[in-house]
C-alpha cells in the first residue's frame, strides 16, 4: 500500500452571507489490488460516515440483465457464507435444489410456457416449499441488526446509473465492524433467498412504475431521450428481466463488479488515517481484483436530428418537460449550464416568475442541469393548473430560452445565482455524509480534486458567456418534449 502525504484544502467561498472557510484534509490511498480509499478525518466529531461505493450501475447492464445492480442491493443484507446464517454448508443442498427448479422454469418458457401456466406456477411453489426449510437455518437481517446494535445511523444503500453505495455511520470505536461486514461482503456474497427477493423486486417495480403514473411516465420519457446510451435502461430494470433472473446470472455480475479494484472506501469522521489504512488493508488487501478488468462502456448517444414528442394521459398532475443534449464531464460548459439553471429554477427564478406569478399557468417550474459520466441532459420543466393549455406553457418557455439566447443577464441576477450555487455547494460540505458522498461522486467523474475547483469555475462565468451557451444547447429543432396530462374519459371512451 502506497501511503500518499494529506491534502489540507480549504474553500472560502465569498457570498452575500459571510465566508464560508472549510477545511478538508484529504488522505487519498490505495490497495495493491486497486481498491481506492479516501479518509477525511475530523476531531470535532464522534462519529465516522463509513461509505463502500462499487462503480457500477444500470448503464453496464443490458437486454435480460437490466437492474441486476439493484437486484444485487437487495442481496447484499442477505448475508455471507459466515453472516446471515446458522451453517453455511447445510444450506447449500437447499439452494442448488432451487436453483435446479429454476432451471426447469427456464427451460418450459424458452418453450413457449408461460409465467401463469399452472406447470411454471407448481414449479414456483416447490421452490418455496424448499426454501422454508432452508429459512430454519437463517438469522434474519444479520447485518443490519449488527450495525444497528453497535450505535450504527444512517444505514442504507442506494444504486444510481454508474454507482452504488452501502453506507453507515458509526461511533469511532465501532469502525472496524464496518471493515469486517463490508470485506466479508465484498469476498463471500451468498444470494440465499434470491428467488423470494426477486419477487420482491418484481413488486417494488410494480408499486414504483406501474402503478405510478408520474414514474412510468418518465422511466419512458428517458427511453426516448436516450436512443443509444445505457442510460435509457431504467435503474430497477425492466419487469420481464427481473422475472427472469437466475443466480447464474447474478453471481457473473458480481464477479466482474463487485471487487475491490472497482471499488472506493471513504471514511469522514472521528478517524485516525495512518490507523485506518493499516485496518483497512488487512481486512481488504487480500481480496482479488476482478480476473478481467471492467470495462468502460463506450457507447455515446449520436447528434439528435430532430424533435422527440411524447404525449400521455393518465391520472397525474399535468407537466411538460423539455429535454436538450448536453455534454458529459468534464466539460466546461457543464459549468454554464449550471448558472443558467440557477438562473431559471427557483422562486425567483425566470421560469417560475414569468408562468406561475405572472401568468398563472402553472404550480411550480424550473430548470435542472444533469452531471453525468458521459452524455448528460438539460431538463425545463412545469407543472400545471387544471386546465391550462400545455402548448401555449410550451410556448412560453421557448420565449424564456429564446430571451437567454438574446441577451446576457444582468449583473446582479448573475452573481445572485452564482453565489447561491457555491454556497448551496460549500453547505452540502457541512456533514459527514455530504463531504463523503461528493467526495466520492467526483472520484467517479474522473478525480475527487475536481471537487476543489467547483465553487472557483462557477464564480469564473461571465454573464456575456450565458447568450452563446443558451442558443448552442436550447436549439427547439433537437429537443425531447414530454407531456403529462390529465386522462380524458371521452378519449378513452373513443375506440
Amino acid at each position: 500500500m502506497k501511503i500518499i502525504l494529506p491534502l489540507i484544502v480549504t474553500l472560502i467561498v465569498a457570498a452575500q452571507s459571510p465566508a464560508l472557510d472549510i477545511s478538508l484534509p484529504v488522505h487519498y490511498d490505495s490497495l495493491e489490488n486497486g481498491m481506492r480509499i479516501i479518509i477525511v478525518p475530523d476531531a470535532n466529531v464522534a462519529v465516522v460516515s463509513c461509505r463502500l461505493y462499487y462503480f457500477v450501475g444500470s448503464m453496464y447492464e443490458g437486454p435480460g440483465t437490466s437492474g441486476l445492480s439493484h437486484m444485487y442491493e437487495h442481496m447484499m443484507f442477505k448475508g455471507t457464507k459466515t453472516l446471515g446464517t446458522h451453517d453455511y454448508e447445510k444450506e447449500l443442498p437447499y439452494m442448488f435444489k432451487i436453483d435446479s427448479i429454476d432451471a426447469h422454469i427456464v427451460k418450459l418458457k424458452e418453450a413457449g410456457y408461460q409465467e401463469s401456466d399452472s406447470m411454471i406456477q407448481a414449479l414456483r411453489k416447490d421452490i418455496f416449499a424448499v426454501l422454508e426449510q432452508q429459512r430454519k437455518l437463517l438469522k434474519k437481517d444479520e447485518i443490519w441488526e449488527l450495525y444497528m446494535n453497535n450505535g450504527g445511523t444512517h444505514l442504507n444503500a442506494w444504486t444510481g446509473d454508474d454507482m452504488t453505495a452501502y453506507i453507515v455511520t458509526l461511533p469511532k470505536n465501532k469502525v472496524e465492524l464496518f471493515y469486517w461486514i463490508e470485506a466479508d461482503r465484498m469476498r463471500n456474497p451468498v444470494l440465499r433467498e434470491f428467488y423470494s427477493e426477486r419477487d420482491v423486486v418484481t413488486e417494488e417495480r410494480h408499486m414504483r412504475y406501474e402503478n405510478q403514473p408520474r414514474n412510468r411516465y418518465f422511466e419512458r420519457l428517458f427511453g426516448l431521450y436516450y436512443l443509444a446510451h445505457p442510460y435509457r435502461l431504467p435503474t430497477i430494470g425492466w419487469m420481464s428481466d427481473i422475472r427472469n433472473y437466475t443466480r447464474e446470472k447474478m453471481y457473473a455480475h458480481i464477479n466482474k463488479y463487485y471487487t475491490p479494484d472497482n471499488a472506493l472506501l471513504v471514511l469522514v469522521g472521528a478517524v485516525d488515517p495512518v490507523r485506518a489504512k493499516k485496518d483497512i488493508a488487512r481486512y481488504f488487501g487480500s481480496i482479488p481484483p476482478a480476473d478481467e478488468p471492467k470495462r468502460e462502456v463506450v457507447t455515446r448517444e449520436p447528434a439528435a436530428i430532430g424533435e422527440r414528442r411524447f404525449i400521455v394521459h393518465d391520472e397525474a398532475e399535468p407537466r411538460i418537460d423539455l429535454l436538450f443534449h448536453t455534454p458529459g464531464y468534464p466539460h466546461d460548459d457543464l459549468y454554464r449550464l449550471d448558472v443558467l439553471e440557477g438562473i431559471l429554477s427557483g422562486r425567483s427564478g425566470r421560469l417560475y416568475k414569468r408562468l406561475v406569478t405572472e401568468e398563472q399557468l402553472c404550480t411550480n417550474a424550473g430548470a435542472g442541469n444533469a452531471f453525468r459520466l458521459h452524455d448528460g441532459y438539460f431538463h425545463v420543466w412545469a407543472t400545471l393548473k387544471e386546465g391550462t393549455d400545455p402548448h401555449r406553457v410550451e410556448k412560453i418557455i421557448a420565449e424564456e430560452l429564446q430571451l437567454l439566447s438574446a441577451e446576457p443577464p444582468h449583473a446582479d441576477e448573475m452573481e445572485r445565482n452564482k453565489n447561491s450555487i457555491r454556497m448551496s455547494f460549500t453547505t452540502g460540505l457541512q456533514s459527514l455524509e455530504g463531504i463523503s458522498d461528493r467526495l466520492a461522486w467526483f472520484e467517479r467523474l474522473g478525480a475527487w480534486q475536481d471537487l476543489l475547483t467547483y465553487p472557483e469555475k462557477i464564480a469564473e462565468v461571465n454573464p456575456n458567456e450565458i447568450p452563446a451557451i443558451a442558443k448552442k444547447y436550447f436549439n427547439p429543432r433537437i429537443k425531447t418534449i414530454g407531456m403529462l396530462l390529465k386522462k380524458d374519459a371521452q378519449r378513452e371512451e373513443t375506440p
